[in-house]
Parts: structure tokens; sequence; C-alpha cells
């Protein structure tokens, strides 16, 4: 897809049910991708459909085996081990905003549209762990949360961890109330880094303009402009993972809604990106991928 430049990390690739972007360094550790605004995911949380049973099969599972999660927007994480039983159930797998394997009979999920899907793998031991990181969910510590519960249940070292940032929305168009650099202040997280997150002015210029309406702040202070990808990458970092192991795929849902899903431009009528990874030693993407990206 030349028309949309993302980083020097990450390529498309075509699957039977359209494009998707990989993180390289990553596709050595493990087979993941995130999605686009094909194959079709509603948003809601219903039964699987055929757009989860076409990812199931790109990943060379039945789509049971493709772990969905209730997120809740917190820090709430779930273990699933090689010894833990996979039933063939259409129902999602319970309430986490991430999910963390050594079992490379699942296939770890998450949705998003404009928040940050996160994608790790582990280069030692083979563990992966999918994270939904929206605002609240990264000031309530779900990455490092998930970091910790990859070291903790698979003896995974952050150090040899790579971490794939995939598309949200961008600074250019995250204008947000300043309640919410409040909220990070009171859960503790450094002076100096909200002061990076939190800016007056959006560090970058939005292609197709900034969506929604100004936010509605009482008390009549200024709405400031909150940089996910710095948010997610520096708390990456302080978990333990090497910043060169740390890859963000710049592009912003919201610039580039004609290929991503942006709830902030579509509103309840966005439907959902997903990013997929599966853990153990890498098994590629389906033959017909790799001869067609």
């Amino acid at each position: 897809m030349p028309e949309l430049q993302t980083s020097d990390a990450f390529e498309w690739v075509r699957y039977p049910w359209g494009l998707a972007l990989r993180c390289r360094p990553l596709a050595g550790v493990a087979h993941h991708c995130f999605t686009t605004r094909r194959p079709v995911i509603p948003s809601g949380d219903g039964a699987m459909g055929d757009a989860w049973h076409a990812l199931a099969l790109a990943f060379r599972l039945p789509r049971h085996a493709i772990v969905r999660l209730r997120q809740v927007h917190g820090a709430g994480v779930m273990t699933i081990r090689t010894t833990d039983a996979i039933h063939a159930s259409t129902a999602e797998w319970g309430a986490a905003d991430a999910a963390v394997t050594d079992n490379a009979a699942v296939a770890l999920s998450v949705r998003v549209a404009d928040c940050v899907p996160l994608l790790i793998g582990d280069q030692r031991t083979g563990a992966a762990a999918a994270i939904h990181a929206g605002w609240r969910g990264a000031a309530s510590g779900v990455v490092a949360a998930a970091v910790r519960e990859l070291a903790s249940a698979f003896s995974a070292n952050p150090a040899d961890l790579v971490a794939a940032v995939g598309p949200s929305i961008g600074p250019c168009c995250y204008r947000v109330g300043p309640e919410l650099r409040d909220q990070y202040l009171e859960a503790g997280h450094p002076v100096d880094a909200i002061e990076r997150w939190f800016t007056p002015s959006p560090p970058a210029v939005a292609l197709r303009g900034v969506p929604g309406s100004e936010p509605d702040v009482p008390d009549g202070r200024a709405p400031v402009w909150l940089n996910m990808w710095s948010v997610v990458s520096d708390q990456l970092v302080l978990a333990g993972l090497a910043a060169e192991n740390v890859h963000v795929a710049r592009l912003c849902t919201s610039c580039a809604r004609d290929v991503f899903h942006s709830y902030r431009v579509d509103g309840p009528a966005a439907g959902r990106m997903v990013g997929v990874i599966r853990a153990g030693p890498t098994q590629g993407p389906a033959p017909t991928s790799r001869r067609r990206h």
C-alpha cells in the first residue's frame, strides 16, 4: 500500500480477505498481524462470524482458538498456558484488556478502533502477549502488567521481548480534556513522561482534520493533545524492554480513515480492527499471503 507510508519496521501483507500490517522484527518471533477494514469485524461482542473464521484460517487454527477478550479498559491480564484446555465455544474468554500465553494452539486477539493494539513476542521462550491499550488502560498500568505476567508465568526476560505498536489514533488527532492528564498524575506516572505525553498543541499536522468537537472543560482549562504512541513506548521501556525492540507503526486511524476504523470519526457505527498473535516459533502467513504480499 504505497500511498500510506508506515515506519520502516512494518510492511503490508496480503491475505485472502485483504491487506494487513506486519512488524518485520516481530515476524521472526511470532505469526501476527494488524488488520485494516477487511475482514469486517463488528463492534459488538456477539458470536464469531465469517470474519473471525477467516482470521483463524490465516493462523491455521479453528476459529474457537482465537482468544477474544471482553475489553473493559482496565489493567487485567488473562493467562493461558499450554496445559489449559481449549474448548470449542464461541463465547468470549473473559474480561481483561491483555492476554499472555505460551500455547501455540491459540492466537491472542484484541479489538480496536482508535485505541492502541500492542503485540509482544518473546525471542527466547516463544511466549506472546496481546494488549488493548486505551488511555484508561494505559493509565491503569495494563502495559506493565502484561510484561510482568509474561515474566511471572513464562519466565520471560523483558530484554528478550519484541513489541509492535499497531495503528491507533495519533498525536495529530487525539485532542482530549486536561482531566486525562490529571488522572495520569494521580496514577503515579513520572511527571517528566506526562509532560511528553500531553502537549498544549498537536506535535504533527492532522492530514484529514481533527475529528470530534472541542472537549467540554468546565474549569476553563484548554484541551491538550495526547500521544498514545509515546505513552505505550515509554511504558514498555520502563517495564524493561530494550528501546530498539519497541516498534511503532505511526499510522493514525483518524488520518487514514479510509483504511482503518476510527471511533472518533465514525462514532458508534465504527467497526473494529484486530491485532492477532500466535505464540511459539513463527508459523508465517499462509503460503498465498507470502506470494501475494
